[in-house]
């Protein structure tokens, strides 16, 4: 069985070297769609989640599949300098549907008190107004790479992880606080910003 095994793995490589003289090499001359090409894999990776039990060993990995999705496209698309407005806009809607998938599935297994159901609803409240200014005042979608966002995202990724470690009110309070304050600043910085910059990272850097 070991030599078989062997035997497959050593065909399997073979077959990945052809591959990659065949069509990596080509692939890799174009590399500035490499960093939108993982950020719609994210927004498919996200919907597959829906067809899984959540925080089943298929759903999990469909979700790490996707926060690392979304720390790659970003880190590849500034080391190759191919950061584009369009990939900007994809990475943000790509978040947007990952996070509403993500919880949409969690809220079906976890019972979550109503204050912190209002809580979360002000919160998407607060969200909707910073897009409807940055619309309103910029013509375009505008979901900003702050800091506090940036942090935000990284304790969403990690919900269901500490919710299984703690409970939901630990973990419930811990995302909506860093989320309120995320959320607020992206608000005030549409509001009092000249010009849209999607990268700006806090609001002090006005």
């Amino acid at each position: 069985m070991w030599f078989s095994n062997r035997a497959n793995i050593m065909v399997v490589l073979s077959a990945g070297r052809i591959l990659w003289n065949k069509i990596g090499i080509r692939m890799v001359k174009k590399v500035k769609n490499i960093a939108n090409t993982i950020t719609i894999t994210r927004i498919i990776g996200a919907f597959s989640m829906l067809f899984f039990k959540p925080l089943s060993p298929v759903f999990l990995f469909l979700y790490v599949f996707c926060g690392i999705s979304d720390i790659l496209d970003g880190y590849i698309a500034r080391k190759t300098r191919t950061v584009s407005q369009i990939g900007m806009v994809l990475d943000s809607i790509a978040d947007l549907v990952f996070l509403v998938i993500a919880f949409s599935c969690f809220f079906r297994i976890i019972a979550i008190p109503i204050w912190l159901w209002l809580w979360i609803g002000m919160i998407i409240i607060i969200r909707l107004a910073s897009y409807a200014v940055g619309l309103v005042r910029y013509h375009s979608f505008a979901a900003l790479h702050t800091y506090a966002n940036k942090l935000a995202g990284l304790m969403l990724f990690v919900f269901p992880f500490l919710f299984m470690e703690f409970d939901i009110i630990k973990a419930g309070i811990l995302l909506c606080s860093i989320s309120s304050l995320s959320a607020l600043e992206e608000l005030l910085i549409m509001i009092k910003s000249k010009e849209l910059n999607r990268d700006v990272k806090c609001i002090f850097h006005l």
